[in-house]
């Protein structure tokens, strides 16, 4: 990692941690590059995967049930590339014995469909455990992928799932092919 990330691009993500919004010229007025070299190098980071862009929400807005799984399985990787992708993990990691991973839900019954969502993905899980609590409502939730499935999804059909997202998306335009500029908010 050393020789692919520099100085210059440590600050950079440290100025883009401050405020994600920020623009190039200010971001090449904070860091002391030019405008090209800050563009070219927030896109060689995100091409590298070492920087991601995305928008945080409270989780006043989402909910702040919370419950925190270990699961004991002969295949975690397969989970946490799936929960990886997932706007309810709050956070996950994967161990010697399995994997371990955090979620959120507005309530514990929409908390318990998706864990049981989770637990339905490997055929190899030995056991697990589950501890619930409450997510502070001063926490900014990351939102990993701006356009889940939850329309095809069962839980969410049987009302069990209000949505990986808050409920003003669904008055959003819902075509992901759209062209950015005619979904302004008005």
């Amino acid at each position: 990692m050393a020789k692919s990330i520099d100085d210059a691009d440590l600050k950079l993500i440290r100025e883009l941690s401050k405020d994600g919004r920020v623009s190039i010229s200010r971001l090449a007025e904070k860091t002391g590059l030019s405008y090209t070299a800050v563009r070219k190098r927030i896109l060689r980071l995100m091409e590298r995967g070492y920087l991601g862009i995305k928008p945080v929400i409270s989780s006043k807005l989402v909910g702040n049930v919370g419950a925190f799984i270990k699961i004991k399985t002969s295949n975690p990787d397969k989970i946490a590339n799936i929960l990886a992708k997932c706007n309810r993990v709050l956070g996950l990691f994967i161990n010697h014995e399995g994997i371990s991973a955090m979620f959120y839900s507005r309530d514990k019954t929409e908390l318990s469909a998706i864990i049981s969502r989770v637990l339905a993905l490997d055929d190899h899980i030995e056991e697990y455990y589950i501890e619930y609590g409450r997510i502070p409502n001063t926490m900014m939730i990351p939102i990993r992928n701006p356009y889940p499935d939850c329309f095809e999804c069962m839980y969410y059909q049987l009302k069990l799932c209000s949505g990986c997202l808050p409920q003003l998306r669904l008055k959003g335009n819902r075509n992901r092919n759209s062209n950015s500029g005619n979904n302004r908010a008005r």
